[in-house]
């Protein structure tokens, strides 16, 4: 995944000076943030089968915030 870091990041602040446009009012930092929260949660859910308590634990969060991260970038998960 570190390897996969740099690329991302890389691909969001291009897209982000390329078309400011698509990101409404969100700041290039937020931007960032968000597409690494992201590809966090896909690792974990994948990592646990998609096992939501295992997976929020594996990212020492809260449950709860966690389903709230899955609504918020519309994740699909297996269970």
């Amino acid at each position: 995944m570190s390897s996969d870091l740099p690329s991302l990041i890389g691909k969001l602040v291009k897209e982000a000076i390329d078309h400011p446009e698509l990101y409404n009012s969100k700041n290039l930092h937020s931007l960032v943030m968000e597409g690494v929260e992201r590809v966090l949660i896909e690792k974990a859910l994948e990592h646990t089968g998609g096992n939501k308590r295992k997976a929020a634990q594996v990212l020492g969060i809260n449950r709860n915030t966690l389903s709230n991260k899955i609504k918020k970038y519309q994740l699909k998960t297996e269970k």
